[in-house]
């Protein structure tokens, strides 16, 4: 499955626009946008305030930074995977669950806060859910769908579940599910419940039929009204 909770950081990234970066990612989710400043920024990546604002004009500016990097992300690290056809490849996962939880935990904050900026994400988001899924039917990994973009949204939409809510998965499940352990957890229970096996043989393709029974119904009741 391609799960956003696998996603990692550029290693080696060590430039001063990196750090500053990096610092955002993590400091924006522990204070909020608000309760965040440029100088706080600008001493945990080691540099001046005055280089925070030469690299991205503003706290505004830095945002959309973090924003665009964690989409990127998403894009280069999902893509590889697909395209080199490493889905099954148990030492391509296995790296892949080695993840950066500061980019996880900015992900989750950004997408709960209720901004402009968050829809934003979320639509930049889907978008690449989409192509990545169009990819996917591509290389055989994904069975093709009569709509693409909802079946992304949807799955999309369940998956940043797991970081916005993650606090009371710690609690419940008793693991952090920002951890390596935590990810496969999830990435495990979410697999299971995108491929249908929590169903009887032949139950999840009944429900399938009977819903776009429901769906065409529904259709020629509104049509009639």
């Amino acid at each position: 499955m391609f799960s956003i909770l696998n996603v990692r950081l550029v290693e080696g990234d060590l430039t001063a626009e990196a750090r500053i970066r990096d610092a955002a990612l993590a400091r924006f989710p522990r204070d909020g946008f608000e309760g965040t400043t440029v100088r706080a920024i600008a001493d945990d990546a080691g540099v001046s305030a005055a280089l925070v604002v030469h690299h991205y004009g503003s706290k505004e500016g830095l945002r959309k930074a973090c924003d665009a990097y964690v989409v990127d992300r998403i894009r280069t690290v999902k893509g590889e995977i697909i395209e080199s056809d490493s889905l099954t490849d148990p030492s391509a996962i296995a790296g892949g669950f080695q993840i950066a939880e500061p980019l996880m935990r900015y992900l989750g904050w950004a997408l709960a806060t209720g901004s402009d900026a968050a829809a934003s994400l979320f639509d930049e988001l889907v978008d690449e859910s989409v192509r990545l899924t169009e990819l996917a039917e591509e290389h055989g990994a994904m069975v093709a769908g009569p709509d693409v973009r909802t079946r992304a949204a949807v799955m999309l939409s369940m998956q940043m579940g797991a970081l916005v809510l993650q606090d009371h998965l710690r609690r419940y499940l008793d693991i952090d599910p920002l951890s390596v352990e935590g990810v496969m957890a999830i990435s495990r229970a979410t697999l299971e419940i995108f491929s249908g096996a929590m169903f009887a043989p032949g139950q999840a393709e009944a429900i399938r039929e009977a819903l776009e029974v429901a769906i065409e119904n529904t259709r020629k009741e509104s049509s009639d009204g």
